[in-house]
């Protein structure tokens, strides 16, 4: 079971903890919502989030801060993904930051009860559920995407694998020289020998 921490702006300690299960990271903000323009929350992220069909344990802030149209989020989690080398195939595990600013607007009016449609121009925009539940998990999916490199390196200077013998360049067992060459490329290396 995880737990998000609530942690009001007046007060140093822990005012609350939101027990839940499943990885969601969503948030009752009925009473944020029924504060003026302004009020704020900070919540203390620790969770299990389901990003791409695998569990990925997250770490992080998440403010909340009221705004004339809803609420106003900035999130910043950090994770890890493990991978192999993009040159090397070797397993790897990169350090992911997830950082975010989104504004939430709510799909009910928290006082009356009635629909609210969103804002003209951000009909896209992330919604609070008629419930009045911020749901984080979409917008951490999206980024944590955004933030995962596409060819991630085990180092900077990884020099790969040999196209000639598979192994490693930089392991001691490559023994491969740039006189070797596949067979089929010889009739290629002997015009370009014949130019030189």
């Amino acid at each position: 079971m995880a737990s998000i921490r609530l942690i009001l702006p007046s007060q140093r300690r822990y005012a609350e903890v939101f027990q839940y299960g499943g990885g969601i990271v969503q948030f009752n903000v009925s009473s944020l919502l029924q504060q003026h323009t302004g009020a704020m929350r900070e919540y203390v992220i620790d969770d299990d989030v389901r990003i791409d069909g695998e569990r990925h344990h997250l770490t992080g802030l998440a403010r909340m801060d009221r705004t004339p149209d809803g609420i106003f989020v900035r999130g910043e989690m950090r994770g890890s993904f493990k991978t192999e080398c993009s040159r090397c195939l070797r397993p790897i595990e990169i350090p992911v930051v997830v950082a975010f600013e989104e504004e939430y607007v709510p799909t009910v009016d928290v006082v009356t009860g009635g629909r609210v449609d969103p804002p003209e121009g951000r009909e896209e925009a992330y919604r609070i559920n008629e419930r009045h539940f911020l749901d984080l998990e979409e917008p951490v999916q999206q980024y944590w995407a955004m933030a995962v490199p596409m060819a991630p390196l085990c180092r900077q200077d990884c020099a790969g694998l040999c196209p000639v013998c598979g192994q490693e360049i930089a392991g001691a067992a490559h023994r491969c020289t740039d006189d070797e060459i596949d067979v089929r490329w010889a009739k290629l290396r002997e015009l370009t020998s014949r130019r030189g």
